[in-house]
């Protein structure tokens, strides 16, 4: 009976230490690529929901992202999808700003984004952003 010797099996297992290697930082970047992308577009998501909720509500903001579900579905209204957690803050009837930020920084993603009232959606990598922050493209 004719079976592999040890140094065949370790060398099989450097390989496929080598190919994880390679392997695993591509994937979690873009795990972390695809994150800020959805992050993104839910905060467009958002902004449509508010926009909508504006006219339909004698042009005045919700106080609570939860008051959206019915636009944007509930895990979005409750503050948690695809890595990111929402937060946002409403000031007055004309008012408000979204904060996005990484459910696990530089695991799920490495940008915060900001967006307020005017649609524009800013970025920061080192922390929460801001209204004067880059702008997202």
């Amino acid at each position: 009976m004719k079976g592999f010797t040890l140094v065949e099996i370790i060398i099989v297992v450097i390989i496929i230490t080598i190919l994880a290697l390679i392997a695993i930082p591509n994937m979690l970047r873009a795990n972390v690529t695809s994150n800020e992308a959805n992050a993104i577009a839910n905060l467009r998501s958002i902004y449509t929901a508010l926009q909508i909720y504006y006219t339909s509500n004698n042009k005045t903001y919700p106080e609570e992202l939860a008051d959206l579900e019915d636009y944007v579905g509930s895990k979005l209204a409750n503050g948690e999808k695809s890595g990111y957690l929402y937060e946002y803050t409403y000031e007055d009837e004309d008012t408000f700003y979204i904060n996005a930020a990484p459910k696990r920084p530089n695991r799920t993603g490495v940008r915060y984004f900001y967006m307020d009232e005017t649609g524009v959606i800013r970025y920061n990598a080192g922390g929460i952003a801001g209204e004067n922050d880059t702008i997202a493209e």
